[in-house]
């Protein structure tokens, strides 16, 4: 069976990443690739060429005669990166499969707070979008407590199709369409990104009602700062600098906003290797 042709570009373009190579130093890397014969390399190799993914220039042989030399093109780096952040992101879901397997926490954070019962409106957003687990998490914030509604920030078109009776309060969560003090509590799924999450924080807390709780629940966090160059520390950095839209995040920051902008604020472990962060407006 012929290999896809994606992931034969991924193998050339790895092999010739900072290694110009001729066709023939790419074919023996491709060994262990099925069909990596001479007929369809070379077809596959202008197409590359021809998507700006490699470009090529004759160059003279270590015998003499010139050959075809191949390196990484002007759009090789996207290709790469596009593969990579889908490669960490298959990486984070078995990750989060083992976690809940696996239950026990990681750091030795504050316990979770006493909850008082909740009122009045809910507000809730996720990222980088609504989700069926996002669906069980508002049932039960509407059956915790009565009287409650929910309102959405962002997309809700996977709550149209539910019944669930909510409100929207705009597409942005750092410009939420809602007065001062209106709304008891705000769940957020998942981090906005970095450049709005500090904007959104201070949002969210103009909504809140005094005695009012934010609470982030983050995914994948991080907080020990480490240089070493171990795999771990390359995943946790390439993901939270490169693909905020993952949900990696360094737990450092979120902690500080919190403290910044909340009197009373912490953060606690569930059982499945989530953070959650928390703040009371007073």
């Amino acid at each position: 069976m012929k290999e896809p042709r994606s992931d034969l570009v991924r193998k050339i373009l790895l092999t010739i990443d900072q290694n110009p190579s001729s066709i023939y130093d790419i074919q023996y890397s491709l060994l262990e690739a099925s069909d990596p014969t001479r007929n369809r390399l070379p077809k596959l190799l202008k197409a590359m060429e021809d998507d700006n993914l490699v470009r090529s220039a004759l160059q003279p042989g270590p015998l003499g005669p010139y050959r075809r030399m191949y390196e990484l093109g002007p759009k090789a780096q996207d290709y790469l990166n596009e593969n990579l952040r889908d490669g960490i992101q298959t990486l984070l879901h078995f990750y989060r499969v083992f976690r809940r397997e696996n239950p026990r926490r990681l750091y030795n954070l504050n316990k979770r707070p006493e909850q008082v019962q909740a009122s009045g409106v809910i507000l809730f957003a996720s990222f980088p979008n609504l989700t069926v687990d996002d669906l069980r998490t508002i049932r039960e914030l509407l059956t915790a407590s009565e009287g409650v509604s929910v309102a959405v920030v962002g997309s809700a078109d996977i709550l149209t199709k539910t019944g669930i009776p909510y409100q929207n309060m705009g597409m942005r969560i750092t410009s939420i369409d809602a007065p001062n003090e209106s709304v008891s509590e705000v769940h957020l799924h998942g981090v906005p990104p970095p450049n709005e999450l500090s904007p959104a924080i201070e949002e969210c807390r103009r909504v809140l009602t005094r005695k009012g709780l934010l609470q982030i629940t983050a995914p994948f966090v991080f907080f020990e700062e480490s240089d070493s160059p171990e795999l771990e520390n390359f995943i946790e950095r390439t993901a939270a600098s490169l693909f905020p839209e993952l949900g990696v995040i360094d737990g450092n920051i979120v902690r500080n906003i919190f403290e910044t902008e909340f009197s009373t604020s912490g953060a606690y472990e569930t059982q499945q290797g989530e953070v959650v962060f928390w703040g009371v407006k007073h």
